[in-house]
């Protein structure tokens, strides 16, 4: 199958699946829209059953007098009736009206009370109505969120695999980007450096010859010259070889590596660098020291060339699980949308991101830079390391 009919097959693959999903999303907002309801109805009900349950309550005491009171007057009106030729024809004619007023009260306070009882039945009937829907649809909610998942899932990993060659002839095109860049890097550094010194020591090393013979004095000063060329030179090959590869970091660590570097970068830019570990320090893969190590010195590099920072602090702290980097500084900032490839960002971030790490940049104008770099401490797989 050519490459044309594959991606063809695929679009409509998604086209498909993307349709699947948006149907699913719409039914799942439906859904989501009757469980609000639903719950908010369950609300309403269960204020309005716990203000019904206080007055099934207060009726049932108000019966329970008006019961004891009509029981009272039937009393008065058989002791009355016994009476009947002793008492004045007002004190019966009240008592009959006493009981019976207490017999009406009675009947009204009953029927109050069963209409409470019956409503209350009512709402704890509709409650549970409400509370099985919410159940249902809560059920329906979770299955349909299966279901996205999955077709998110499935649609992400055909994605995935559809673009891992590319990934990888990209990722192997960077590297090599990557490695002509370090070589033009020392290429400038050392055509710039030690082999301009050389040069100069061969222009000096013939003008004392012929000094040598003539003017002595003036030979001693060449000479004195030539040598502080070639400590110079000195000084630089090594900073092009440290920079290679610090040996410090190979015989002492990652953190006493990094103390000699941010020491020298302080005292060569002036910019006070406060070096804080957090915690028990540890060695840690090759590949994650040597990682950490380039990130932090692209990272200073960047504060010396362009934040015009006069103070920055570097925080690394050592997890169980992941080591965490904060590089700050006071400088002027810059706006991340119009960032250039100077600030080597990109390459920051790509080194983080091939360990499986997390690499974030904060930043406004006027107030400084931040950096937040976590590592998992086990790394990646071998396979998938590019040594610094």
């Amino acid at each position: 199958m050519s490459l044309n009919m594959e991606v063809a097959y695929k679009k409509r693959l998604d086209n498909i699946v993307e349709k699947t999903i948006e149907v699913i999303e719409n039914s799942k907002e439906q859904i989501f829209d009757i469980l609000e309801k639903a719950k908010e109805e369950a609300r309403k009900l269960e204020g309005q059953l716990e203000e019904l349950k206080v007055q099934v309550v207060n009726v049932i005491k108000e019966v329970e007098l008006c019961e004891r009171r009509e029981k009272k007057c039937r009393l008065k009106l058989a002791f009355v009736s016994k009476q009947f030729g002793h008492l004045s024809e007002q004190a019966i004619k009240e008592a009959y009206e006493e009981a019976k007023e207490a017999q009406i009260e009675l009947a009204l306070k009953r029927r109050e009370e069963k209409e409470l009882i019956e409503k209350r039945n009512e709402l704890e009937r509709k409650l549970l109505d409400t509370k099985a829907i919410i159940e249902k649809a809560e059920k329906l909610s979770s299955q349909i969120n299966i279901a996205l998942n999955y077709l998110n899932s499935d649609l992400k990993e055909m994605n995935m695999r559809f673009e891992q060659l590319k990934d990888k002839q990209a990722l192997s095109v960077k590297i090599i980007e990557a490695q002509e860049e370090e070589r033009k890097r020392i290429a400038r550094e050392i055509h710039d450096g030690p082999a301009q010194a050389m040069a100069n020591v061969l222009l000096k090393s013939e003008l004392c010859e012929r000094l040598i013979t003539k003017d002595v004095e003036q030979a001693k000063v060449e000479l004195k010259n030539l040598k502080d060329i070639v400590q110079q030179s000195l000084k630089e090959v090594r900073k092009i070889i440290y920079d290679l590869r610090p040996s410090a970091l190979d015989d002492l660590g990652l953190i006493p590596a990094l103390s000699r570097y941010i020491k020298n970068f302080s005292e060569e830019t002036g910019i006070a660098v406060d070096f804080t570990v957090l915690s028990d320090y540890k060695r840690l893969s090759p590949e994650i020291e040597i990682t950490c190590f380039r990130v932090i010195q692209e990272a200073l590099t960047n504060i010396k060339k362009h934040s015009r920072a006069k103070n920055a602090s570097v925080k690394f702290e050592f997890g169980m699980r992941f080591i965490s980097i904060i590089i700050k500084d006071d400088g002027i900032g810059f706006d991340k949308e119009n960032i250039g490839q100077g600030y080597g960002l990109m390459g920051m971030k790509e080194r983080v991101e091939i360990l499986n790490g997390k690499f974030e940049i904060s930043s406004f104008k006027n107030k400084g830079t931040q950096i937040y770099i976590s590592i998992p401490v086990r790394g990646v797989e071998d396979d998938q390391i590019i040594s610094g």
